[in-house]
């Protein structure tokens, strides 16, 4: 063997090893992989934390929920939130509108982050997620997969969808008494968007998605072979 290839090879041993290892997200206990049942869980031997299970075609599903929930998306952001109306006098807001009028107001900085955090971050996820999982579905690989993987990942927390639609209702229940308000489809798809944005989330399991993309030929079967020879930890899950 060449001295060039050494590295090399020693860093895909390394790449073995860590891929054959899992933390637990609460007291950091790394734990070996081992089969796991379809529908099983494992979970920490310490603090018997969640560490991820084997979902039975979580990879149709999540992507068949990412596509809603996008179509959500645009339907939320197509539509008029709500329309308030006043001694006769009608207004419908949407929610793109609500962040201009921020800014209108001279309150920029405020619509500026509120369309980052309502708008342009969830629909990252959601595009992100479906840049990981059509690949994945159809055993194809394209390029840059780890960085949308770890952007995704840093970008979940700031995804507010929810807050603002719990802001948004508080809000109604306070001027109920003072208009006559309608509420518009973009509303009805902005609730069903936080749903599905939470479920699609939920679906895959993010330890066999970063194997898959990091394998050095990916591809659908790899993600399935880690989900028919599932991990668990080192006690009985």
């Amino acid at each position: 063997m060449s001295d060039s290839s050494q590295p090399a090879t020693a860093r895909r041993q390394v790449d073995t090893l860590l891929l054959s290892l899992v933390a637990c997200h609460e007291c950091d206990l790394l734990h070996e992989k081992r089969a796991l049942g379809v529908g099983s869980v494992a979970r920490c031997v310490r603090c018997n934390a969640f560490l991820y299970s084997n979902r039975q075609n979580s990879i149709d599903r999540a992507l068949a929920v990412s596509v809603a929930a996008l179509i959500m998306f645009v339907v939320a952001n197509s539509f008029p939130f709500l329309t308030i109306s006043v001694s006769g006098n009608a207004q419908s807001i949407s929610i793109i509108s609500a962040v201009f009028a921020l800014s209108d107001e001279g309150m920029w900085v405020l619509g500026i982050l509120c369309f980052c955090f309502i708008i342009l971050i969830p629909l990252l996820r959601l595009v992100g997620l479906m840049y990981l999982l059509v690949p994945l579905r159809f055993d194809k690989r394209l390029p840059g997969l780890e960085l949308v993987f770890r952007g995704i990942v840093t970008l979940s927390p700031w995804s507010m969808m929810e807050i603002y639609l719990l802001g948004a209702i508080v809000a109604l229940v306070k001027l109920a008494s003072m208009a006559n308000i309608v509420l518009g489809l973009s509303f009805w798809a902005f609730a069903l968007l936080n749903i599905l944005a939470a479920l699609a989330a939920q679906m895959v399991d993010s330890h066999s998605l970063w194997e898959f993309i990091s394998h050095s030929r990916g591809g659908r079967l790899a993600i399935l072979s880690a989900d028919s020879n599932g991990p668990v930890d080192r006690g009985r899950s």
